[in-house]
């Protein structure tokens, strides 16, 4: 299995503004309302990579750590909106630094 890719904000920010109607900027507002709220050890990107689903390529942002529902980075697919058609891998990490 291939190592998740840890990566700077910058880099994070680009991979997920690619493909989500959001600014860097937005997005780095959210994060660190997340930040103050729920002291995540970071954040994982996960995609959507069910062929048959229309969210197919989504992505989504969750955090992880202690005072979160993950406590760590999953090693295998999760939903993350609970619904079969929703199965998502972690793509990338953004370390709470």
């Amino acid at each position: 299995m291939k190592p998740i890719p840890e990566l700077l904000f910058a880099e994070f920010a680009a991979k997920y503004c690619e493909k989500q109607e959001q600014t860097p900027e937005g997005l780095k507002d959210i994060l660190d309302g997340q930040r103050q709220r729920y002291n995540p050890t970071g954040w994982m990107m996960l995609e959507c990579q069910m062929l048959d689903s229309s969210r197919m390529g989504s992505l989504v942002i969750l955090p992880y750590g202690p005072n979160n529902t993950y406590k760590t980075v999953p090693d295998h697919p999760i939903s993350p909106r609970g619904l079969a058609s929703d199965m998502s891998v972690v793509v990338a990490i953004l370390p709470n630094l």
